[in-house]
């Protein structure tokens, strides 16, 4: 997972499925390079982590009680560390020595190589955040609001190998458009969806059903890096704002209390 609001939230979605199961949580700090973002990738990703991570303080502050887990110094409910080198020798040998069924990641920020890749029983699964193969790497949502699609969605795929996203597919799930809404809104709206194909693949496996996957066309579709001022302009122009004070504020109101109010 990766320290930011949407992991949290899959956590939290995910976490009724994970009781019964030895689970350890491993933190990426960040996605994508050490290339300069632009401004508006800036503003989405201080809603995201900086913003986010100010409310465990402010609930305490004001008296605001939760059952929402957030990944932080005071979680406890599973063994949680950042991973700082995940194909690491060191690193490889402690994730051995646990014997693991499966590796789930969600928006984690590193690249699995080979050899870790073997470990897992089942297989490594992904839960990315847009189409594939038609929007492979960064913000797949994006990119299809800005060009005009009426459907945004999430996939569940295995990684096979080092490749970004390329892996063969478990499962597909689509939410409709709202042009009323903001980028940050589709964003969020896709980690329900697709964490209920996470836990169907999880019954399933516990149940000793097979996973049915298909290979993806790596012919089609595109691979998007980190986004540029452009894309941003685009989505300006389909009528979509990044994100709105509305629309960050019905999903603390949802996910953490319907008490809260927007802070910062």
């Amino acid at each position: 997972m990766n320290r930011d609001l949407e992991s949290n939230l899959a956590f939290n979605l995910l976490q009724p499925e994970l009781k019964g199961h030895d689970v350890r949580i491993y933190l990426s700090q960040t996605v994508g390079g050490k290339n300069k973002k632009v401004d508006e990738l800036n503003i989405l990703e201080y809603y995201e982590k900086e913003l986010f991570y100010q409310l465990p303080h402010h609930l305490k502050e004001v008296g605001i009680q939760t059952s929402f887990e957030f990944l932080d110094d005071d979680f406890h409910l599973f063994p949680l560390s950042i991973c700082e080198k995940v194909n690491d020798p060191k690193f490889i040998n402690e994730i051995r020595s646990y014997s693991p069924d499966l590796f789930i990641s969600i928006r984690f920020g590193k690249i699995f190589d080979k050899e870790i890749l073997t470990l897992p029983r089942y297989g490594t699964f992904n839960l990315h955040s847009g189409i594939l193969p038609d929007y492979r790497g960064i913000l797949g949502t994006l990119h299809a609001l800005r060009q005009g699609k009426k459907e945004v969605g999430c996939t569940l795929h295995q990684i096979d190998d080092d490749r970004i996203d390329t892996g063969k597919i478990i499962s597909v799930a689509k939410l409709k458009v709202n042009i009323t809404r903001s980028l940050f809104w589709h964003i969020v709206q896709l980690y329900p969806l697709g964490c209920s194909m996470i836990k169907k693949s999880i019954k399933k496996i516990e149940q000793g059903k097979p996973i049915h996957t298909r290979a993806q066309d790596l012919q089609s579709g595109a691979y998007y890096s980190l986004p540029t001022g452009q894309h941003f302009e685009d989505l300006k122009m389909e009528g979509f704002e990044i994100l709105s004070q509305v629309d960050y504020l019905e999903f603390l109101r949802t996910f953490i209390s319907p008490d809260l109010r927007i802070i910062g």
